[in-house]
């Protein structure tokens, strides 16, 4: 019985085979359209628009005619049918190809394959209202919506659904349906696609895992570290250390003057021929509140407090450090020369119509509500002068901050070094800086400052009080001091991090403070060198590191070991793939038609939903 049974399914492997091979003839009653003769040229070669709309069509197989419009796949299915021609090119210089026999038992599976690339593509997204922006796209994110497996294969009906065996008539329905093909024609575009499916198993097939480097690989992963860290910010040495006298930022410039010439140069513009010395009192009116009346009643009612003050006679500068909500508030609202095409519009409208000397009526803009006083109306070589001032004092600043940051990074990591903690070599590192703030101001009392030591910020409060005279109540609330700056320096912990986690915000490029981390060896343990960061400086000591037990590695070990793998076999043939890509250069030609989403013809997508 088992004899016959295999040789009746012997008969019926090879009566499949001759169906495919005999009866499956091009279709001639194939309507003509006038489109592109290629849709893909590689190398001169035509990839042709039947095989882009077969694979259009069986990747959006399943649904309905407005969700495949949604989905960004045309420049998508384009790249993958590249794919498919370099890895049938290549297949052909190692003589890889598949049998008859094998392609009948794909079809007759009922396995139809395309071409999806590895590699994220560039695709133009809509956001509605003929609005539209280029967006990275990577193919297998799209699978699940697609209802596509990741070996790319869709499964088709061929059977025949009373006898469950493969139907002819079934088979030649759905590929009409799908692929708008021959069957002659669909057996040439799945043969295609099958070497590309063999290529790839190929290079899968040779990657070799080890299970010590799989495990170095989940240590990486799962090992983790915290540590505590000091951020020296450069806008904290900026705001309260830099000597912002003429004396210092004169010398400064005396041995910078070339990129000081090449920066005013570019900015002189800004300033002339007019601008004006302004400074504001913001209320600020949050976009994102929930409740957008309540949000302007409230900022209504500070600009509201605000104004009342000035009009009692409060110094305006005063007023802009107790109440304002901007970052100004701190120099009691000063702005600069504020010059044409700096500001918004209603802002720079305001301080243009201004009167020197006089505050504004309520000013609104997207920010919120402003009051804007203009202290000095500058023309011509004035405007110059007072713009020049403030380039030079910004470069010089920018150094200086830089300057004194890192020094102060290098100080704290030696004390640390030395066997302080963290704690102790910042509490040391401020003493000093107070007790040198305090010391300048003894030397230079400007503007009957009072010499506060809690707050130790006096010189900060004097500059910002140009001839303000006797201070008055609340004229301190905004000042900024070392106890109350926003950026000054504090004791942080990282949470458990792992070796790619971010330990520390903005760090520098090329600089990976989770690497340096994992490179310490005990608790208390600091790096060589202080941290670069965008904004300034960090200094860094390990609190703690925890390595992965191998209890953990035995629970998780086969399913990392699969996933590791398959990300291993992913890497290799993306490597073969983009080392193929390298040899076409400039030899691709993708028609329009084929690339831009606007230009889907009606019927490509087609309502395949049921069918």
């Amino acid at each position: 019985m088992n004899k016959l049974t295999s040789i009746l399914g012997g008969f019926a492997v090879i009566a499949v085979a001759i169906v495919f091979i005999i009866n499956f003839r091009p279709n001639a009653n194939q309507p003509v359209v006038d489109r592109p003769s290629c849709a893909i040229e590689v190398r001169g070669n035509c990839i042709t628009p039947l095989h882009y709309d077969t694979s259009y069509r069986l990747a959006v197989w399943g649904l309905d005619s407005e969700r495949a419009r949604q989905i960004p796949l045309r420049r998508i299915v384009a790249e993958g049918l590249i794919e498919r021609w370099l890895l049938n090119e290549d297949a052909k210089r190692l003589g890889i190809t598949v049998s008859d026999d094998d392609l009948n038992a794909e079809l007759a599976a009922g396995r139809a394959r395309l071409s999806m690339p590895l590699e994220a593509v560039e695709v133009t997204v809509s956001q509605g209202k003929g609005k539209t922006v280029q967006q990275k796209v990577q193919a297998d994110d799209l699978f699940p919506y697609l209802r596509l497996d990741q070996d790319m294969i869709r499964p088709l009906d061929v059977k025949n659904r009373q006898t469950g065996k493969f139907d002819l008539k079934t088979y030649e329905k759905q590929v009409r349906m799908i692929g708008k093909m021959s069957p002659q024609d669909f057996r040439d575009y799945q043969k295609e696609e099958l070497i590309a499916a063999r290529m790839r198993d190929l290079v899968r097939s040779r990657v070799q895992v080890g299970e010590q480097e799989a495990f170095t690989s989940y240590a990486q992963d799962k090992s983790t570290a915290t540590i505590g860290f000091i951020r020296l910010d450069k806008r904290f040495y900026a705001d309260l250390v830099a000597d912002t006298s003429k004396k210092a930022i004169d010398a400064w410039v005396a041995l910078n003057k070339e990129e000081e010439e090449r920066v005013w140069s570019s900015r002189k513009p800004q300033y002339t021929p007019e601008c004006r010395v302004a400074r504001h009192i913001l209320a600020k009116v949050s976009a994102e509140a929930a409740d957008q009346e309540a949000e302007k009643a409230k900022a209504q009612k500070k600009i509201d407090e605000a104004k009342a003050r000035l009009d009692k006679g409060e110094d305006f500068a005063a007023v802009a450090r107790a109440l304002s909500e901007d970052g100004s508030a701190a120099v009691g609202g000063e702005l600069g020369c504020v010059g044409k095409g700096k500001m918004v519009k209603p802002f720079e409208e305001a301080v243009f119509k201004a009167e020197e000397g006089k505050v504004s009526d309520v000013v609104e803009t997207q920010f919120g509500l402003h009051l804007v006083k203009v202290d000095k109306i500058a023309k011509d070589a004035d405007a110059e002068a007072l713009g020049r001032a403030e380039v030079d004092k910004d470069l010089y600043l920018a150094h200086e901050s830089e300057r004194l940051a890192a020094e102060s990074a290098k100080a704290i990591l030696a004390a640390v070094r030395g066997g302080k903690t963290l704690e102790q070599a910042l509490e040391a590192h401020m003493t000093e800086l107070k007790a040198k703030a305090t010391a300048g101001d003894g030397k230079d009392d400007k503007k009957g400052a009072k010499k506060d030591e809690k707050k130790a910020d006096a010189k900060a409060a004097a500059k910002d009080d140009k001839g303000a005279g006797e201070k008055k109540d609340g004229e301190d609330a905004g000042t900024l001091t070392f106890d109350n700056h926003p950026q000054r320096p504090v004791v942080e912990a990282s949470m458990p991090f792992n070796n790619t986690g971010t330990p520390i915000r903005d760090a520098a490029p090329g600089t990976n403070p989770a690497a340096i981390a994992f490179k310490l060896e005990k608790p208390g343990d600091v790096p060589d060198d202080i941290v670069p960061l965008f904004s300034g400086y960090a200094v860094m000591q390990l609190k703690e590191k925890k390595p992965a037990s191998k209890e953990e590695w035995e629970k998780d070990r086969v399913a990392f070991l699969a996933s590791y793998r398959a990300q291993k076999e992913r890497d290799a043939l993306s490597a073969y793939i983009a080392r193929l890509k390298s040899t076409l250069g400039t030899e691709i030609q993708i028609h329009p038609e084929f690339r831009n989403e606007a230009a889907r013809p009606a019927d490509e997508a087609g309502d395949t939903e049921g069918l």
